[in-house]
């Protein structure tokens, strides 16, 4: 999917998805970069929904717990 529009994020950063795509797009991300970047977000936002944890309280160790996650469900991009 080369589309960052067509990429359904779902879960509490889905209010988030429409403007973070024309961001990247505003700051010369290519489409294909753009989807992948929003496609992490769209993870992001299933694993945060999973996890019963609040986008305002998100702590640093959450998004480490969140990468680690990442990792060990074989992702081997945007691990950092």
């Amino acid at each position: 999917m080369n589309d960052p529009f067509r990429v359904l994020v779902s879960g509490p950063l889905e209010p988030f998805a429409a403007e973070f795509s024309r961001s990247l797009g505003r700051q010369g991300y290519t489409p294909i970069s753009a989807a992948r970047q929003v496609q992490l977000m769209a993870h992001l936002s299933g694993w945060l929904a999973g996890e019963d944890l609040d986008v305002r309280e998100l702590r640093t160790t959450d998004v480490e717990r969140f990468l680690s996650a990442r990792r060990g469900a074989g992702h081997t991009h945007y691990l950092s």
